[in-house]
């Protein structure tokens, strides 16, 4: 009697310890498909060091988020304009990519609380006498494929032709070299200044500067997204607003935007 009395005892324990641990880490066991474009400088870009492979704000959030809710997760880089589209076809289970939500991105995926918001930036060459939100009028503009400042471009800036290219360091190259007449480039603020002191002459000058895109309403706001229905957005949702709460979200993007 006492033999079956122990079985039972450890068979409520174990189940009350997985229960504990199902309630700590609700994904526990899960193997989720991460899409993200690893080409926007400081959120996530190709790393030699990090054992995922990738580095930047997103990368650290995604294995804080990995950590507190028990799942693992594979990247499956791609270029920004094709990450809706991979949630669509039910090919990745959330994207996370220094993506911001709008309406119409809102109509075909779900979005996660904003987890950081930033400045937009303009870069601009070295010997450009653009400085501000009037001086872009009339200029050739480009942007990110598929990123929110396209928007902005073609509906706010008067007279503003768009051109867009693949990734932060392709804009950055376009305004140096001036490709297809482009006079400026607009990304956020923390990518504008990593440009202006990346992208050098041969002489290793700054072909590059940059300036705060200082306009009414005007700023980034950066969410996961999800497809239609997920199971995992108020999951994590609760581990984001947790983040924020503790303070570990303000760390890291102090860590990797300021």
């Amino acid at each position: 009697m006492k033999k079956i009395t122990a079985i039972v005892l450890a068979l409520v324990l174990t189940f009350a310890c997985a229960l504990a641990l199902a309630e700590d880490k609700p994904l526990a066991g899960k193997k989720l498909t991460v899409a993200m474009s690893p080409d926007f400088m400081y959120f996530e870009t190709v790393s030699d060091t990090d054992p995922t492979g990738y580095e930047g704000l997103d990368i650290d959030i995604l294995k804080s988020l990995a950590d507190k809710l028990g799942f693992e997760f594979t990247i499956s880089p791609m270029s920004f304009s094709s990450l809706i589209g991979t949630l669509q076809t039910g090919n990745a289970d959330l994207v996370i990519s220094g993506m911001s939500m709008t309406e119409e991105r809102a109509q075909v995926v779900d979005f996660s609380i904003t987890y950081a918001t930033t400045d937009f930036g303009v870069v601009v060459r070295a010997d450009s006498d653009i400085a501000d939100f009037e001086g872009l009028a009339g200029k050739t503009i480009c942007c990110s494929q598929g990123a929110t400042q396209e928007k902005l471009i073609q509906n706010d800036i008067p007279g503003a032709t768009l051109k867009t290219y693949q990734g932060q360091s392709a804009v950055g190259l376009a305004v140096a070299q001036a490709s297809d007449g482009v006079d400026a480039g607009i990304t956020s603020i923390n990518g504008a200044k990593k440009l202006s002191n990346t992208v050098l002459d041969d002489a290793g000058n700054p072909m590059l500067k940059y300036f705060v895109l200082e306009y009414e309403g005007i700023a980034d706001i950066y969410n996961i997204a999800f497809p239609k229905g997920s199971d995992l957005l108020p999951i994590i949702n609760d581990a984001l607003q947790g983040m924020i709460d503790s303070g570990e979200m303000q760390e890291l993007i102090t860590k990797w935007l300021y």
